[in-house]
């Protein structure tokens, strides 16, 4: 269906992303990195269609082809199949650039589950150690 594209959504003058590849586990399917948020084109965005140009058409001519063209920027992922392991791609991209807890005991709790999984990566070869020997940690 349309719902599962990467489209502008066009309103007149504004121009709005239809981001699906930001959300797609709450939809059953594997997280993906997502893609670089488009060129919106800010100028229409929030724009008030009674000033200026009212030649849509024209003005938005790029976002309109990309609309038209839609079914080839389906979202095509597999169906997510349990958890998400700790050094999938998207979690270790997103451990960099987001903020992990909104509360103290989530920090706490999300600091101590890191710990827990660097310690099983420590014995498990995941992570070098060089010449520290941790078997007496298995």
């Amino acid at each position: 269906g349309q719902w599962c594209t990467r489209v502008p959504l066009i309103c007149f003058g504004t121009v709005e992303w239809h981001l699906l590849d930001r959300c797609l586990r709450q939809f059953g399917w594997e997280q993906c990195i997502p893609l670089e948020v488009p060129d919106s084109q800010r100028a229409f965005h929030g724009r008030d269609a009674r000033q200026g140009t009212r030649d849509w058409p024209t003005k938005l001519a790029k976002f309109i082809t990309i609309w038209e063209n839609r079914q080839s920027q389906d979202i095509v992922t597999p169906t997510l199949v349990g958890r998400m392991g700790y050094h999938d791609p998207y979690l270790d991209r997103y451990r960099q650039t987001s903020v992990r807890y909104m509360t103290p005991q989530g920090a706490a709790d999300g600091a101590f589950a890191d710990g827990i999984e660097r310690i099983k990566d420590m014995t498990t070869g995941i992570i070098e150690l060089g010449n520290e020997d941790v078997s007496f940690i298995r």
